[in-house]
């Protein structure tokens, strides 16, 4: 099934028209009928007894189970997760930080946030920066808008939103976007 989602993403990534058709039965279909015979014959076969324990397969499931996810994931780098997020199995989230805050800071990461964007679902306008009357977004909420200039001061002076996720902590940049009362419309 993973390699049907798989070969499934890269032709549409690819802007190939798929179109998928549903058999009801497999009857009279002669490849069916000897892959079904095939499948019934291999009942009577004896079961072999495995001496490899149960952790030492665990290990090689995992991988290969990481190794099929990541050749999915890197079907989709149009997603603007992967691309905070190259390689899966590794994201490491602070154990002393909310569920929620480690969505904000994806959010804030990808650029996309409930602020900046639910009017893409209301069919309302953009957002605009009240004090600076431009587009408002994350990267001018975080590094450009001069209202906020004193109070992100105080917590950072970054120029770039790559730079703030790169030299400043997680818990900094919480506690920036909890006094400029954004956290709960992020």
């Amino acid at each position: 099934m993973q390699n049907i989602i798989k070969d499934y993403t890269h032709l549409a990534n690819s802007a190939k028209t798929i179109i998928l058709c549903w058999i009801p039965n497999y009857v009279n279909i002669r490849g069916n009928e000897r892959a079904d015979t095939a499948a019934k014959s291999a009942l009577s076969l004896p079961i072999t007894n495995m001496k490899l324990p149960a952790r030492e397969l665990l290990p090689c499931v995992s991988n290969f189970c990481l190794d099929e996810w990541q050749e999915i994931w890197d079907c989709c780098e149009g997603n603007k997760l992967h691309s905070i997020y190259p390689t899966v199995g590794i994201v490491k989230h602070s154990k002393n930080m909310s569920r929620y805050d480690s969505v904000l800071l994806n959010r804030l990461r990808i650029g996309h946030s409930r602020l900046t964007h639910a009017y893409l679902l209301s069919g309302d306008d953009p957002p605009t920066c009240q004090s600076c009357g431009i587009p408002l977004t994350v990267k001018h909420i975080v590094v450009e808008c001069r209202n906020l200039h004193d109070i992100r001061e105080k917590y950072f002076t970054v120029s770039s939103v790559t730079n703030l996720f790169e030299s400043i902590d997680n818990h900094t940049i919480i506690n920036f976007i909890k006094e400029i009362n954004f956290y709960h419309q992020l």
